[in-house]
């Protein structure tokens, strides 16, 4: 009975290797597929003979793909990027831009509440073509203020535009913030004066003071013109100011003040009618008479007064930085006065007073 059980065991086992082994080279054996089928057949006449070997016939293991591993993160590490990378680009480092040497075929500011070495400007709009730092050489500039404060003086609105090209110092520029022209620049030049502004510049407390007259000396000019026979220390102190422009460039200006000796000086409302004009390129005031009360006065005061308001207005005279010739005025009645001509730009300045 051992010995039968044995021979039933290795032929299942048999059996059960061919079935096995005919299923792996189905796929594999096309070609020859009768020496296949007689292969089997052979194999389960034999299935007695424990020792029959199975053909030889070599069947190659099928690999499973491989799955690609995923890295496991790591707590604490920030993988970071090889240079050596292929295709990586590696951007070169910019520790500073070289403007001395730059060029711009256009180079356009515009400059809110700018402070200057001698004014201010509420808004500068400045534009240079063709500006060439290296060689200190522009073709044309144009420039518009709005807002200038010359000291107690106001422009609303200021407009150069230069003509023909510029050469200038890189080094004046950059180190003492100043444009330096080699020759003066020619410009176009157009200002608009408001008379709201020609009235804050008279009401401030610096021009009031110009405005104002005093002299020391017993029986002095200042007493024989006001007419008084004390003795010294007559002064004429102007308080406030205002001026309303008219027709024909015609202009009406008012003074309040006192006049006297300090201890009996006396209310003085002093009006001034005059013109407008242009002489030697700047606007003067010309043909004044000077009235109080309603009564015209000594005419020495009066051009005393005249000489003083116009000294107020040459601010352009006395510049060295810009120089202008205006050639043409026009006044707005109540409004404002527009005067337009040329200039002789020397240097602008663009350092701070400090």
């Amino acid at each position: 009975m051992a010995i039968e059980k044995c021979i039933l065991k290795s032929r299942g086992r048999l059996k059960f290797q061919t079935t096995l082994l005919q299923a792996a080279m189905i796929p594999l054996v096309v070609g020859s597929s009768i020496c296949a089928l007689s292969g089997a057949a052979s194999a389960q006449n034999n299935a007695a003979a424990p020792q029959q070997t199975l053909p030889q016939t070599a069947v190659q293991p099928v690999t499973p793909p491989q799955a690609t591993p995923v890295p496991q993160p790591t707590i604490g590490t920030i993988p970071m990027p090889q240079a050596e990378t292929p295709g990586a680009l590696a951007a070169p480092t910019v520790s500073f831009v070289d403007i001395n040497s730059g060029r711009f075929g256009k180079l356009e500011i515009d400059l809110q509440d700018g402070q200057f070495l001698a004014g201010a400007a509420d808004n500068l709009h400045l534009i240079a073509r063709n500006m060439d730092l290296n060689q200190g050489e522009l073709k044309s500039l144009d420039i518009e203020v709005k807002g200038a404060h010359l000291q107690d003086f106001i422009v609303d609105k200021m407009t150069f535009t230069t003509q023909g090209a510029l050469n200038f110092d890189t080094g004046l520029l950059f180190n003492q913030k100043m444009l330096q022209f080699n020759n003066p620049a020619q410009a176009q030049v157009t200002a608009i004066i408001s008379q709201d502004s020609l009235n804050k510049f008279l009401k401030a407390p610096t021009t009031l003071e110009r405005l104002s007259i005093t002299a020391t000396k017993k029986g002095g000019v200042l007493a024989n013109l006001l007419g008084s026979v004390g003795g010294g220390g007559f002064g004429l102190t102007i308080s406030n100011a205002a001026i309303v422009l008219g027709k024909s460039n015609h202009v009406n200006i008012s003074a309040d003040g006192k006049v006297g000796v300090s201890q009996l000086a006396v209310p003085l409302s002093a009006e001034l009618e005059s013109q407008l004009f242009l002489r030697d390129g700047w606007v003067q005031v010309g043909d004044t008479k000077l009235k109080t009360a309603g009564q015209e006065i000594s005419p020495q005061l009066s051009e005393i007064l005249v000489k003083k308001i116009n000294n107020l207005s040459n601010l352009g005279h006395r510049s060295d930085d810009i120089h202008f010739a205006f050639t043409d005025l026009k006044v707005t009645p109540g409004r404002g006065l527009v005067v337009s001509g040329t200039a002789q730009i020397n240097r602008l300045r663009f350092g701070r007073a400090g």
